[in-house]
């Protein structure tokens, strides 16, 4: 897996193992930034945007946007190996002070600290078994407030029956085999 644009471009990144994550394949990736750089409906701009990548794995959707030149991305991550892989790619491109790093499991983690900062961008990876999409979104609603005028990507699985709809309003979604990737904001 590399980098695939910005200041760290065509840099390798570490990856966990396969058995534990599912990393974004880089074509989907690829796609997924061209989306957010050149698509009006979206319009995002990574110059100094700040970041949650939950279920990072090995941090490399983060670590794009670092990339690309957003100022501070917080990587949440329940897996030792996984966090250990993500903390080797962080301290091989000198990132640290640009990320925190929290390990634990997301329904757990107090996302107080990590939100203190307005987020422009969350991206949601889980598992495509997890079984917890309505606690997360449960826990998302929590914060709201702080939530409203963030982009979410959320990356799941084709036969996946939740409604991201009915949270959240959904601007977009593209299918990459089975797996969709939606953009959308909180309902207001």
């Amino acid at each position: 897996m590399r980098v695939i644009s910005g200041k760290f471009k065509k840099k390798k990144l570490l990856l966990p193992d396969p058995k534990i994550t599912r990393p974004l394949r880089d074509y989907v990736k690829e796609s997924l930034f061209n989306l957010l750089t050149h698509t009006k409906s979206l319009n995002f701009k990574f110059d100094k945007s700040v970041v949650l990548d939950v279920f990072s794995g090995s941090g490399s959707f983060g670590i794009e946007c670092l990339s690309r030149g957003s100022e501070k991305v917080v990587f949440i991550e329940k897996n030792k190996n996984s966090l250990a892989t993500l903390n080797k790619n962080i301290k091989n491109l000198f990132l640290s002070n640009q990320c925190d790093v929290i390990f634990g499991d997301f329904l757990k983690v107090d996302l107080n600290e990590a939100l203190k900062k307005n987020v422009s961008l969350i991206f949601l990876d889980p598992p495509f078994e997890y079984k917890f999409l309505e606690k997360m979104f449960d826990k998302l609603e929590k914060y709201q407030d702080k939530l409203e005028k963030s982009l979410f990507i959320i990356h799941y699985e084709e036969s996946n029956e939740f409604k991201f709809d009915i949270r959240l309003n959904i601007i977009m979604k593209k299918k990459y085999g089975r797996s969709i990737i939606a953009f959308a904001k909180v309902k207001s």
